[in-house]
């Protein structure tokens, strides 16, 4: 990517973060860096985290990987613009009583289909580096290859149910209350003015979703309560807020938790299409079309919810709420018992990608031949992807 002399001039930056004073660098040939202003928003102990695992780091830092993915595949003009996932890896997959796959599609945008693909292999010889399988590397990149293919050639095609899909389902799951009172829990304080402006926002998302969903019982989006919210790795510097609103009937074991998200800028990123749509319309567009796992409420908020919401560039700060599903659960690489295990999920969120990504047959078969033709390159960068971002978390750790 193409940086211009005020760039190289920025070149140290000094940020302190978390109690420390952290030396940073713009992501350079042989180091793929955090952004300046993602440590910043961080929470200290996710801080502390990124600096002491490379999995958590790769997690945190898929901004400043996708732009080097874009500046390393720069020459490739023949590969298809798709859906795509935009931050696809293992930790990504997540499993309900009645759906799995590939979940949380923040960083969804339309661009080529490499973006992707070697995303998730990065993920892939990451995972094999922490759990001692680094052996079984070229294996598991072929199985995921393999349900990528599988999936651009039979959108049809229904793999198997991976095996920790089932044992994971086995453990004994929260009930409603616990659930509820789990996500309460995550809740962090808001003043009173905010606290207004969910009341309100959520009083004017109540008009706008029952005009399409007229099923709805009245006062189904009453808030009982709400705070900020601060879960997440990759959207740690993302502004989000849970909510508990009333549900179906008055009855508190009926209530529903819906995080409404502040959608994740992506201006600026070289080989991503420019959307034409906002970018909570963005996230939702993506979700619809390659997420297995579905939102009983899903659709753009309002912005109110944050009063006096500041500009972004030259936009709004824009919004998108999502019901939480209370079976839900997203794999750890602590979960997986056997490089079996990690071979299916693979293979499993290959054919996701592949079968969901391409829009059209025409798209499909030209993103398959440009697989195919690039098997090799793709598995050449995406090692030395990670041995970037292995550099650059070295760097971070050390200071």
């Amino acid at each position: 990517m193409h940086r211009g002399p005020e760039h190289h001039r920025l070149a140290c930056r000094v940020l302190l973060a978390a109690g420390f004073l952290v030396l940073l660098q713009p992501s350079v040939h042989g180091q793929i860096r955090p952004k300046a202003e993602a440590l910043a928003k961080a929470p200290p102990d996710l801080v502390t985290q990124v600096g002491r695992d490379p999995f958590t780091y790769f997690r945190f830092v898929n901004r400043p990987w996708i732009e080097r993915v874009c500046d390393r595949l720069a020459d490739v003009h023949d590969a298809p613009t798709v859906r795509l996932h935009g931050d696809p890896h293992i930790e990504q997959y997540a499993i309900t009583k009645d759906a799995w796959g590939l979940d949380d599609f923040d960083d969804s945008a339309r661009g080529p289909g490499f973006i992707d693909i070697i995303r998730f292999l990065g993920s892939i010889d990451l995972a094999t580096r922490q759990r001692h399988w680094t052996s079984d590397r070229e294996h598991l990149w072929n199985r995921f290859l393999d349900g990528y293919r599988q999936g651009l050639s039979d959108p049809d095609f229904q793999p198997p149910e991976p095996a920790i899909v089932r044992r994971l389902r086995a453990q004994a799951p929260l009930t409603r209350a616990a659930f509820l009172a789990w996500g309460e829990g995550q809740m962090q304080p808001m003043d009173a003015a905010t606290r207004k402006s969910v009341i309100d926002g959520m009083a004017a998302f109540d008009g706008f979703i029952r005009r399409g969903r007229p099923e709805l019982a009245p006062g189904f989006f009453t808030v009982v309560r709400a705070g900020w919210l601060q879960l997440g790795v990759g959207s740690a510097g993302t502004k989000k807020i849970l909510i508990r609103v009333q549900g179906p009937t008055s009855d508190p074991e009926d209530d529903v938790l819906l995080e409404a998200k502040e959608a994740v800028n992506l201006d600026g990123i070289a080989c991503l299409e420019r959307p034409t749509v906002a970018a909570a319309v963005r996230v939702i567009d993506g979700t619809r079309q390659l997420s297995r796992l579905k939102h009983d409420i899903l659709a753009v908020g309002p912005t109110m919810l944050i009063p006096g919401a500041a500009r972004r560039s030259e936009h709004w700060l824009e919004w998108w709420i999502s019901s939480w599903e209370p079976s839900y659960r997203e794999v750890r690489l602590s979960d997986l018992r056997s490089v079996k295990d990690l071979a299916e999920i693979a293979f499993d969120s290959g054919v996701q990608l592949g079968a969901k990504a391409p829009e059209d047959s025409s798209a499909r078969k030209q993103a398959l031949s440009c697989v195919v033709s690039l098997d090799g390159r793709l598995r050449k960068e995406a090692s030395a992807m990670v041995e970037e971002l292995l550099a650059g978390w070295r760097e971070f750790a050390r200071r």
